[in-house]
C-alpha cells in the first residue's frame, strides 16, 4: 500500500482533494439510496414470506448505507436534505444536476433486467461481488472518516451476498433442475454488470478514466480496475460453485451501466464555513 497522507475529521483538505472525495461519496450515496429505491421495486415478484422478509433487510440496509455517507458530507458542508428530496420526490428519474446515480440503478436501466425472482436472486449473487470488492477498497482510503463507514458498509455488502446465494439456492430447490438450467442461462446478462462495476482496465494502452489517477494519487482509491476484476472473479466462482452453478466464460463488461460515477467532474457546492 501506498505512503498516502491521511486526514481526518475536522482537518483542512487541500482544494482539489475535497472535491475528489466529494465526487465519490455523492455517487455512493446518492447510488446507495436510489439503490434501495429499485430492490424496494423487486418486492413485487417476492415468492414467499420470508423472501420478501429478507429483502426488505436488504434495502433497509442500503438506505443506511446512503445515510452513513451522507453524514459525512455533511461535515464537508454539503445538503444532502436536498438530495434526499430530489430522490424521493422524483425516484424514477431524478435530476443529473442534483444527485449523482450510477446509470445502473435508474429506473429505465434496472427494470429491464428484472423478469422474475430468479433474477433478484441472481442479482446479488452475480452483482453484489463487485460491489463487496469495489467498495472494500474504501476501508483503506486516505479519508479516515470514510474509510470507517465502509467497514460496516463492506460488512453489509457481504450480507447481501449472502442473501443473493441463499435465495438462488432456494430458487433451484423449489424449482429443480429446470430452475436451475433457467438461472444458468441468465447468469451472464448480470455480469456484464458486475464485470463493468469498477470501471475500464487501467493497464497502459487501455481507456481508463481521466480522473483515476487523481484519486489513486490522493490515496482516495487505493486499488486499480485490474485488481478490482480479480477479486470479483474469484468472489463470484465461488458463490455461483455454491449455490451449483457454472460461471460463463468470455462475458465483455457493460460500462454503460455505470457511466458517469468515473467521468463526472462535479460542482458539489459546500458551505464557506466547512472544512
Amino acid at each position: 500500500m501506498a505512503n498516502w497522507k491521511t486526514y481526518d475529521k475536522g482537518d483542512e483538505l487541500p482544494e482539489e482533494y475535497k472535491k475528489l472525495l466529494l465526487n465519490l461519496m455523492s455517487f455512493q450515496a446518492d447510488s446507495e439510496y436510489a439503490g434501495a429505491q429499485r430492490v424496494a421495486e423487486n418486492m413485487r415478484f417476492a415468492p414467499r414470506p420470508e423472501e420478501a422478509y429478507r429483502l426488505s433487510k436488504k434495502v433497509m440496509e442500503e438506505m443506511g448505507h446512503g445515510y452513513y455517507v451522507w453524514n459525512l458530507m455533511s461535515d464537508l458542508g454539503v445538503d444532502v436534505n436536498a438530495r434526499l428530496r430530489e430522490l424521493v420526490t422524483n425516484p424514477n428519474n431524478p435530476d443529473p444536476q442534483k444527485v449523482t446515480v450510477i446509470n445502473g440503478f435508474r429506473k429505465e436501466n434496472w427494470s429491464k433486467l428484472f423478469e422474475c425472482w430468479e433474477d433478484v436472486a441472481l442479482f446479488s449473487t452475480v452483482v453484489t461481488p463487485a460491489a463487496v470488492a469495489f467498495l472494500g477498497q474504501y476501508r483503506e482510503c486516505s479519508y479516515l472518516p470514510w474509510a470507517r463507514v465502509n467497514v460496516r458498509i463492506h460488512k453489509e455488502e457481504y450480507g447481501h451476498l449472502a442473501f443473493g446465494v441463499w435465495a438462488s439456492k432456494r430458487c433451484i430447490e423449489f424449482g429443480g433442475e429446470e430452475t436451475r438450467e433457467f438461472m444458468q442461462k441468465r447468469i451472464e446478462k448480470f455480469m456484464k454488470v458486475g464485470l463493468g462495476f469498477y470501471g475500464r482496465p487501467s493497464k497502459p494502452g487501455d481507456k481508463q478514466s481521466a480522473m483515476f489517477d487523481k484519486y489513486y494519487e490522493y490515496g482516495i482509491k487505493v486499488k486499480k480496475p485490474e485488481e478490482l476484476q480479480e477479486e470479483y472473479l474469484e468472489l463470484l466462482e465461488s458463490r455461483l460453485k455454491e449455490v451449483g452453478l457454472d460461471m460463463p466464460q468470455g462475458v465483455e463488461a457493460d460500462y454503460d451501466m455505470r457511466v458517469g460515477y468515473e467521468a463526472a467532474d462535479l460542482d458539489i457546492q459546500v458551505s464557506k464555513a466547512a472544512v
